[in-house]
């Protein structure tokens, strides 16, 4: 069965109230001690997390609450189905086993069974009893790397060098070939979405795959933070002055590359950026916006999981009376996989990357 045939099985057959929905949420801390507690008994438990060491594990099934609530809330399946087959990919190439999935899955039955009333344990169950049930197609999904289409095709080589001089720390000629890059045409477009974005994109499905450790990525990281710091002044300057906005990640979103490139994209065509970076508490963005009163607000998610960080954060800024002509601009991977869910979570618009960003906003 392919994607579309079991996110439309998805949506056929199941549906979530939001009674239900705001019961599991309530029930988060409950749901979590018991299925860490059941997964920790297993008998079989050191083979079925690869050895790895059991907070691994206790992370992950926080990782799933979070996400498992937002797929709850609104009705989410595209993003459930579009989401399984990667965390079946990456925990599998980190030394879980597929068979570590059915009984973690039954874990959070007996649990939600535990601690939720009936009515809302039937409707919660059959999500996981759909999960069980295709359990061997996620596996067969999470063997298929998607295509993406890169831009800007003649920088391929380039990509390449720059990718092994960021795992080889060579920082001099990082700087070296991304300052070429910055001198063509249309220089900063070809450094960010045609160099910077579609390298760190390996670099994490490298990750993932197990070939390069967690350091590594984060070396990579960091040396992308210096180069795009080296070539600031370089950056182009609009003479334009568009207003204040206000750009950031999502609270426990601790990848920011995606917020820095826009944030300085936007720059470049005469706005006035208040950038956050990651993992920006909600209290604090919100006394932020605040005081500098922008015209927009730019939220970026890139793990789904927080994607229920980012619904509360909207609407507490909906909420306030004095935010009211604050217009909300969100993306980022998690809601490139389900370009429907901005809608839902209150947001005014959603943009699939940087330049229809700025094409959005400018028509506002």
């Amino acid at each position: 069965m392919t994607e579309n045939l079991l996110i439309q099985d998805a949506r056929k057959s199941l549906q979530i109230s939001p009674e239900a929905a705001a019961l599991y949420r309530s029930m988060k801390d409950s749901l979590l001690d018991h299925v860490n507690a059941s997964m920790t008994e297993h008998p079989r438990i050191a083979d079925l997390i690869g050895g790895n060491p059991m907070s691994m594990m206790r992370d992950n099934h926080s990782n799933h609450l979070d996400f498992m609530s937002t797929v709850f809330e609104f009705n989410s399946f595209e993003l459930l189905v579009k989401t399984v087959p990667w965390v079946y990919r990456s925990y599998h190439a980190h030394g879980f086993s597929f068979d570590y999935f059915p009984p973690a899955l039954e874990a959070w039955k007996n649990a939600v069974e535990t601690f939720l009333t009936p009515e809302a344990s039937k409707e919660i169950n059959a999500v996981y009893d759909w999960m069980l049930k295709n359990h061997g197609r996620m596996i067969e999904l999470s063997v298929l790397i998607p295509d993406k289409q890169e831009p800007h095709p003649e920088l391929k080589d380039e990509r390449k060098k720059f990718g092994a001089c960021l795992l080889a720390a060579d920082f001099p000629l990082c700087m070296k070939i991304a300052g070429s890059v910055l001198e063509r045409e249309n220089g900063q477009e070809a450094l960010y979405l045609g160099l910077i974005q579609p390298v760190m994109y390996e670099i994490g499905r490298l990750w993932e795959q197990d070939k390069i450790s967690a350091a590594e990525e984060h070396m990579a990281t960091s040396m992308v933070g210096r180069v795009l710091a080296g070539l600031y002044a370089r950056l182009p300057v609009s003479s334009a002055n568009r207003g204040r906005a206000v750009v950031t990640s999502a609270p426990n979103e601790f990848h920011e590359l995606g917020a820095r490139i826009l944030a300085d994209m936007l720059e470049a065509d005469g706005w006035d950026i208040f950038f956050l970076g990651a993992n920006t508490p909600a209290e604090e963005l919100i006394k932020l916006v605040k005081k500098a009163d922008p015209r927009f607000l730019a939220i970026s998610v890139t793990m789904p999981f927080n994607m229920d960080r980012v619904a509360a954060m909207i609407s507490g800024i909906r909420n306030d009376p004095a935010l009211s002509s604050v217009k909300i601009l969100v993306g980022g991977a998690a809601f490139n996989t389900d370009r429907t869910l901005w809608r839902r979570l209150g947001a005014g618009a959603w943009a699939e990357d940087p330049p229809s960003a700025i094409r959005q906003v400018q028509s506002w």
